[in-house]
């Protein structure tokens, strides 16, 4: 009978003093059976401390205020950009909420150039600029700003890794 192979995973002596190592923050229907609970699983056996909704959000609580005290108590945030992203506007919000306070931000790029002339990202923009009754035009150019500013940041491309 053959054995399943299972990787080694060491355990990282990471030292914080914030509530979480890891902050994933991602668009559920495009990620969050494949890549995210992989990543989840991976950085957690390494003995990471990672928020991610379904796992730490309490029932009942204020989503919204609940996600911004994550982002300001983690170490590290991975906003996970696939092409769905810039279509939610609470993984908008986490994008803005993250540049808002210290830490590292580690950008993931999920099969998409969000800067790209090509990138879904702009039609999803001008939706949200067409809910005036939803969001302020301010609101959505930070969000806007906020994604740009994360772009440019060192990370991690499932196109240049081969995934």
């Amino acid at each position: 009978m053959e054995e399943e192979y299972r990787p080694t995973i060491a355990k990282l002596a990471f030292h914080s003093d914030k509530k979480y190592h890891v902050f994933l923050s991602f668009r559920g229907p495009d990620v969050r059976k494949t890549l995210v609970d992989h990543l989840f699983q991976a950085l957690s056996a390494a003995g990471l401390n990672v928020f991610i909704d379904s796992h730490r959000l309490k029932k009942g609580e204020i989503i919204e205020s609940s996600l911004e005290r994550a982002i300001e108590s983690s170490a590290i945030r991975i906003p996970i950009f696939s092409k769905g992203y810039a279509t939610s506007a609470w993984c908008l919000k986490e994008a803005a909420a993250m540049l808002s306070t210290p830490g590292l931000i580690i950008p993931l790029f999920y099969h998409v150039d969000p800067l790209s002339e090509s990138s879904p990202y702009n039609q999803s923009f001008l939706r949200h600029y067409g809910h005036s009754d939803r969001y302020a035009r301010e609101e959505v150019d930070g969000w806007k700003n906020a994604l740009v500013e994360i772009c440019k940041r060192s990370g991690w491309s499932m196109d240049l890794t081969q995934g």
